[in-house]
């Protein structure tokens, strides 16, 4: 009689419990979108644009700090303060340090450029993953070898 009686109660039961799956739609995996790769892609090419942009921007600078150097090094005859102070002003409008300086602009502008897109790519990446949704659980069922299985799946 047991035996019975828990064969009908899990037909029963299962058979409202296969209704459950629809009651919250599955999400889809949004990784796999090709709107989701696209701003994965653009997060990555900000990444590297900014880390350019910083190396070029160190390269520009350690460029002007050479040249100012060099050229005080060279013109130098007393070394006092006032004289080390207007070399290092002439320096500063030779051409080795201009093409220094242009380096330096050229990075900093580049790993801002940089920064902005991997901002843009990332507030894409969460509007993504918001508008997919919250994660749901879907209920299932089906016969075996041992007889009724129920799957839950996520």
């Amino acid at each position: 009689m047991k035996k019975v009686l828990l064969v009908f109660i899990t037909l029963l039961s299962s058979a409202a419990l296969s209704f459950a799956q629809y009651a919250v739609k599955p999400s889809e995996d949004i990784t796999l979108t090709k709107e989701y790769k696209v701003a994965a892609n653009t997060k990555t090419a900000g990444i590297v644009a900014a880390g350019t942009g910083a190396a070029a921007w160190l390269c520009g600078s350690v460029m002007c700090a050479v040249e100012e150097n060099r050229y005080i090094n060279i013109h130098s005859t007393s070394g006092s303060i006032e004289e080390i102070y207007t070399l290092k002003q002439e320096a500063r409008k030779q051409a080795g340090y201009r093409k220094g300086q242009a380096v330096e602009i050229t990075g900093y502008v580049m790993m801002l450029a940089g920064a902005g897109t991997i901002w843009l790519g990332q507030s894409k990446i969460k509007k993504l993953k918001s508008s997919a949704g919250p994660a749901a659980a879907t209920l299932d069922y089906g016969v075996n070898g041992a007889g009724l299985a129920l799957a839950l799946k996520f």
